[in-house]
């Protein structure tokens, strides 16, 4: 796995690949990880909606104030379980050695597989809320991240969907998402799709508050909506990190030079104007191959 000159180099970890900010010393502290019965983790493969749940799931968990909640960033809010401080240096303690000291109830995001999840989230303590989406728009995004992103290889398209496509097990959408996909009627984990909250946000919002056991008014639910739009989320820097300054000048200077931003057009089947007509047989061919025997499916437009 080489890199260009200047970008931090991934590492293996139980056969999964990871890039900074992804601790190596977090890895090893999650598997015994002690999960609180409160405990909320917002789990998806990496571009697939995880910011946005992260939104929902903080707001429905507030009790009040939803916007000025939404104005704290959203690394203060739902930690990254698995990653270093990203403005902390290389010496920068892992997130779960703070984490154990918080006071409750604890939100966490991951991007990590079902099964290197904690033990004990595994096992049904705490609860898990999934967000999956369309792998088209997926590899997209993943793309347009790595071309924004200064920790990230700046691959050109054609490159970044053999990459996607061929990436180890450990790391494949393919075997990630089903995973997941299988404990969908485990009572502990919500499984949920972008391209379903698209449709019905306030629906979502409803459901996420309700499978956490939060009651929340009909102006609640409406004004929690309001501050998860794309436009809301957009234009907010506590969401869209490539506005926060010190973001900008620490990870997104890349993406400031190419005019493109963390939260970038939350699109369904943006994915069109990406694959040319032999590269979308291929990709629906592997696919096809891959999910014989799921029933999960996902919406190809808005």
């Amino acid at each position: 796995m080489a890199v260009k000159p200047n970008v931090p180099s991934p590492f293996c970890f139980q056969g999964a690949w990871f890039f900074p900010p992804v601790s190596p010393r977090g890895l090893e502290q999650v598997e015994s990880f002690e999960v609180r019965d409160d405990d909320v983790f917002v789990s998806a493969f990496p571009k697939s909606g995880t910011t946005w749940t992260q939104q929902i799931v903080s707001l429905v968990t507030s009790g009040s104030n939803f916007s000025e909640v939404s104005k704290i960033d959203m690394n203060k809010r739902v930690p990254w379980l698995e990653s270093a401080d990203l403005l902390g240096g290389p010496d920068a303690p892992p997130i779960i050695s703070v984490l154990k000291d918080s006071p409750s109830p604890r939100l966490m995001k991951t991007h990590l597989s079902y099964g290197m999840l904690p033990k004990q989230a595994r096992e049904g303590k705490g609860k898990i809320v999934y967000c999956a989406r369309n792998p088209k728009d997926v590899v997209v995004s993943v793309h347009n991240m790595a071309q924004m992103n200064d920790l990230l290889d700046p691959l050109s398209w054609e490159e970044g969907l053999e990459k996607f496509l061929s990436a180890p097990p450990a790391n494949s959408w393919w075997n990630v998402i089903p995973e997941y996909w299988r404990h969908k009627d485990d009572d502990y984990l919500l499984f949920i799709k972008y391209e379903d909250m698209k449709k019905d946000l306030r629906g979502h919002v409803v459901k996420i508050a309700e499978f956490l056991g939060r009651t929340l008014t009909a102006e609640q639910v409406d004004e929690v909506t309001a501050n998860c739009t794309f436009t809301a989320m957009k234009e907010n820097p506590a969401t869209n990190v490539s506005r926060n300054p010190i973001m900008q000048e620490k990870v997104f200077k890349r993406g400031r030079e190419r005019g493109i931003e963390f939260v970038r057009k939350g699109k369904v089947g943006d994915w069109r104007n990406w694959f040319s007509p032999q590269q979308l047989e291929k990709f629906e061919a592997f696919h096809r191959e891959k999910m014989a025997g799921t029933d999960l499916t996902f919406e190809d437009e808005e």
